[in-house]
C-alpha cells in the first residue's frame, strides 16, 4: 500500500481550501466575479387636486413601485401612511383615497404621505399633496309670492348650493332692502306675512351665503304682493224650512269655515276681489255656490238657500246601474266599472250615488254661480231650464268620478218660466273653481208635461244645467236717491218673470247703468247701495235697447229701506201680498200705496200668472207694528200654498235677508191665508220682527184709521 507523499498532502488540503472560499463566497453573492441582486424603486411624486364638496381623488394615481402603479389597501403592492397632521373637518384619505365631504371647508389642504414597498417595508418614498376644495357654486333665483296676512313663503325653495336645494342647513339668509311693515324674513328663508302689514307689492332683496363659508354668496330679489283682504260672513238655510243648517263646509279664496247650530258662518283673512266663489257642501244637501264681491278690508254677506237631497242610492260599482227620484222624472244611469277615486284607483263593492233635482223656475237663488258663461273671452248670461246635481261616494266616504272614456245618462226635469223650451239644448257644467258655467255637450227635450225632462249624456259629474246663452238687449237706467242725487257705485240685479236667469250691473259715476236682459221678455231690477236697497221695477224688454223711464230710488237708510219679495211655483197662479200698516192702511193689488207719500210703501210689482214676484217696499217706516200676510186669491182648487214653494224673502237695512216658508201644517180648504210676521218699529227706528208662520181664514186684524207717525234718528 502506497503512503501519499506530504506534497500530495499539501495539495489535496489546498484544494479544499479553495472549494471553501469558493462556496463561501456564492453564499455571500459575492466572489466569481458577479453583482448583488438591485433593489425595486419606490417613487412618490407630489401630487395637485382640485377636488369639490362630495367629490373624491387618488393620491397614488403618479406614484410607482418600478414601473408598476403604487396601490395601497387590498391587493396593492404598497402600504400607504399619512406623515403630516390628520386632515381637516370634512376630509378623509384611506389609503391614498382622498374624499371630500359636504361639511368640508373652501380651501387648500397640505399633506404629506409615505409609501412602502410591501415586500421591502424599509424601501418607501414620500412625497406632498396639495388640494385645493373651490366654494360650491351658490344660486339664488328670483322668486314671486302672493302672501295673504298670516301667510309664509320659502324664498330658498328654488335656490341651489352645489347644484342641490339650498336648505336652512346650508344657507342662511339676510335682507339686502328693507323689509316692509309687518313682513319679516328668517336666516332660515322664511318669508312672513304679519297682521299690520298692508296690501300692494313690495320688492325685497335677499343674500344667501354658505353656513361653513361665509363669503360664498349670491343674492336675488323677492317680489311679494300682500293681498287686500277682508271677511265673509253668512249664512246657509234649509230651502224648505228657512232653517240655518249647522256643519256646512264652506270654501273661499283657498280658506273655510264651518257653519254653526244656526248656519252662519264667518270666515276671516279672505283676499278681497269683485268675484269671488263662495262654495257649501253638506252631507245632508246638495252642493252649491253664490258669487260675492268683497272689498279691502270690509265684510261681505253671503246668503245660501240649500236643497236637501233628493235621493241617495247605493250601486253597485261593477255592475252599475240606475238610480231614480219618486215623484220627478230625475234619473242618472251609470255604467259598469266605469267610476274611479281621485287618486285613479278603481273602488270595489257599492258606492253611495246621491241625486237633486234644481227648478230654477221657483227660485233662481237655488241655482250655483249666477247664470253665466264665458263665451270668446267675455261673460255672458244664461237661461236654464233645469238642473241636476249627482254626486258619487265610495264605501269609506272618498269622492269618485267617472273614468277617463266613460259616461252616463242624465234625465234633467224641465224647470223654467219661458212657455216655449227648445228641443235641444247645451248641457252646462259648474265649475266651482272658476265659479262658471262651462258648456259641454247637448241634451233633448222628452216626456209629457207635467213631467218632461232634458236627456243627455255627461263624462263627469258636478252640477249639470240644461240651459243656453241669452239672447239680450241692454236696459239703460239710472239710480238715485230719496233726493234725487245719483248713487254711483250701486249694484242691480236683474231676475227673470217670464224666463229662468239673472243679470246684474254696477252704476257708474253718476248714477247711470246698462244691464243686459233677454229680449222680448219681462225681468225685475233693483239697487243695492251698501245696505240700501231700492224699490223693484218690473221692465219689458223689446228686440231693441231701450231706456227706463224712471230712476230705481233708494230707500232713506236711517228710515226706510224694507222690502218683501214673495216667488212660487207654477200652482196656484195668482199669490197675492198684503201689508197693513200702523195707520190702518192696507197694501196690496186693489191700493198699491206709493213711496213718495203716505203711507210711503208700495206694491213695486204684482203678478197674476204664476212664480212671482210680488214685491212690497217700505221708503219710510211708520211707529207701531206692520203686518204682512200672503192670500191665496187663485183659491184651493188651483192649488195650496204650503205645495206651492212659495217663500218671501224680508230684507232689512243693514240685515241679512230673512227667508219664510210656509208652515208644514194648518193648511185646509178654509184657510187661505198665511200669516207670516210682524214688524214692531220704535220712534228710533230700530225692527223686531216677529214671526207669525200660521195659516188663517182671514187677513191679519186692521187697526183703525190713525195719523202716521214716522220715526227717526
Amino acid at each position: 500500500m502506497h503512503t501519499p507523499s506530504r506534497r500530495a498532502a499539501r495539495s489535496t488540503a489546498g484544494a479544499f481550501a479553495s472549494l471553501g472560499l469558493v462556496l463561501a463566497l456564492a453564499a455571500c453573492g459575492g466572489g466569481g466575479g458577479d453583482s448583488a441582486p438591485a433593489v425595486t424603486p419606490v417613487t412618490a411624486v407630489a401630487d395637485s387636486l382640485t377636488l369639490a364638496n362630495g367629490a373624491t381623488g387618488q393620491l397614488l394615481a403618479n406614484d410607482r413601485l418600478g414601473s408598476a402603479v403604487a396601490v395601497a389597501g387590498t391587493g396593492g403592492n404598497v402600504s400607504f401612511a399619512l406623515i403630516s397632521a390628520a386632515p381637516p373637518a370634512g376630509v378623509t384619505v384611506d389609503n391614498g383615497s382622498v374624499a371630500i365631504g359636504a361639511s368640508a371647508l373652501p380651501g387648500t389642504v397640505s399633506l404629506s404621505y409615505r409609501i412602502c414597498e410591501l415586500a421591502s417595508p424599509a424601501n418607501c418614498a414620500t412625497a406632498t399633496a396639495t388640494i385645493t376644495i373651490p366654494a360650491p357654486p351658490i344660486v339664488a333665483t328670483a322668486d314671486s309670492f302672493t302672501l295673504a296676512v298670516g301667510s309664509s313663503g320659502d324664498v330658498l325653495a328654488n335656490d341651489t348650493l352645489g347644484g342641490a336645494p339650498a336648505t336652512a342647513a346650508s344657507v342662511g339668509v339676510t335682507p339686502t332692502t328693507t323689509l316692509p311693515t309687518g313682513v319679516t324674513l328668517s336666516a332660515a328663508g322664511l318669508l312672513q306675512v304679519g297682521a299690520s302689514a298692508t296690501s300692494g307689492t313690495y320688492d325685497i332683496g335677499y343674500r344667501i351665503c354658505q353656513t361653513v363659508a361665509p363669503s360664498n354668496c349670491a343674492t336675488a330679489t323677492a317680489s311679494l304682493t300682500v293681498p287686500a283682504i277682508g271677511t265673509v260672513s253668512g249664512r246657509a238655510v234649509d230651502s224648505a224650512t228657512a232653517l240655518g243648517v249647522s256643519g256646512v263646509t264652506v270654501r273661499v279664496a283657498g280658506r273655510s269655515g264651518t257653519t254653526d247650530a244656526t248656519g252662519a258662518f264667518s270666515i276671516a283673512g279672505v283676499t278681497a276681489g269683485s268675484r269671488l266663489t263662495v262654495v257649501f257642501e253638506s252631507d245632508t244637501h246638495a252642493t252649491t255656490a253664490r258669487i260675492a264681491s268683497l272689498g279691502a278690508g270690509g265684510s261681505t254677506d253671503v246668503q245660501a238657500r240649500l236643497l236637501r237631497v233628493g235621493t241617495t242610492a247605493s250601486v253597485d260599482v261593477a255592475t252599475g246601474g240606475t238610480v231614480t227620484l219618486s215623484g220627478s222624472p230625475a234619473r242618472v244611469v251609470l255604467p259598469a266599472a266605469g267610476v274611479q277615486r281621485g287618486d285613479g284607483t278603481v273602488p270595489t263593492g257599492a258606492m253611495q250615488v246621491r241625486v237633486t233635482p234644481i227648478n230654477p223656475a221657483l227660485d233662481t237663488a237655488l241655482m250655483p254661480g249666477d247664470f253665466t258663461t264665458v263665451v270668446s273671452g267675455a261673460s255672458q248670461p244664461i237661461e236654464s231650464f233645469g238642473a241636476l246635481n249627482v254626486t258619487l261616494r265610495d264605501s269609506a266616504g272618498q269622492p269618485l268620478n267617472l273614468r277617463s272614456g266613460q259616461s252616463a245618462t242624465l234625465r234633467i226635469p224641465l224647470g223654467t218660466r219661458s212657455g216655449s223650451p227648445p228641443a235641444t239644448i247645451p248641457l252646462f257644467y259648474f265649475d266651482t273653481v272658476a265659479g262658471r258655467w262651462v258648456q259641454e255637450g247637448t241634451a233633448t227635450l222628452a216626456g209629457t208635461a207635467p213631467n218632461q225632462y232634458y236627456e243627455g249624456t255627461v263624462t263627469h259629474f258636478t252640477t249639470w244645467n240644461a240651459d243656453q246663452v241669452m239672447e239680450t238687449v241692454r236696459l239703460t237706467g239710472c239710480v238715485a236717491d230719496a233726493t234725487g242725487t245719483r248713487i254711483g257705485g250701486a249694484r242691480i240685479s236683474g231676475d227673470g218673470v217670464s224666463y229662468s236667469g239673472t243679470t246684474s250691473a254696477v252704476t257708474d259715476a253718476a248714477g247711470n247703468f246698462t244691464i243686459a236682459v233677454r229680449r222680448s221678455s219681462q225681468t225685475t231690477l233693483v239697487a243695492q247701495s251698501g245696505a240700501r236697497l231700492s224699490n223693484t221695477l218690473t221692465a219689458t224688454s223689446g228686440t231693441v235697447d231701450s231706456t227706463l223711464p224712471n230712476c230705481l230710488v233708494l230707500a232713506d237708510a236711517l228710515t226706510g229701506g224694507v222690502t218683501m219679495k214673495l216667488t212660487w211655483g207654477a200652482q196656484p197662479s195668482d199669490l197675492d201680498s198684503y201689508l197693513i200698516t200702523p195707520s190702518g192702511t192696507t197694501v196690496f193689488y186693489g191700493s198699491r200705496g206709493s213711496l213718495t207719500s203716505a203711507p210711503f210703501a208700495n206694491l213695486d210689482v204684482d203678478d197674476t200668472t204664476s212664480f212671482g214676484p210680488e214685491v212690497v217696499t217700505i221708503a219710510r217706516l211708520m211707529v207701531g207694528t206692520y203686518k204682512y200676510a200672503v192670500n191665496n186669491y187663485s183659491g184651493q182648487s188651483s192649488g195650496q200654498i204650503g205645495a206651492s214653494s212659495a217663500r218671501v224673502e224680508l230684507s232689512l237695512t243693514d240685515r241679512p235677508v230673512e227667508l219664510f216658508v210656509p208652515p208644514s201644517t194648518g193648511e185646509t180648504s178654509s184657510t187661505n191665508w198665511w200669516h207670516l210676521f210682524e214688524l214692531d218699529v220704535d220712534a228710533l227706528c230700530n225692527i223686531t220682527v216677529r214671526r207669525v208662520g200660521a195659516f188663517a181664514t182671514a187677513r191679519p186684524t186692521v187697526p183703525p184709521a190713525s195719523t202716521p207717525v214716522y220715526c227717526s234718528r
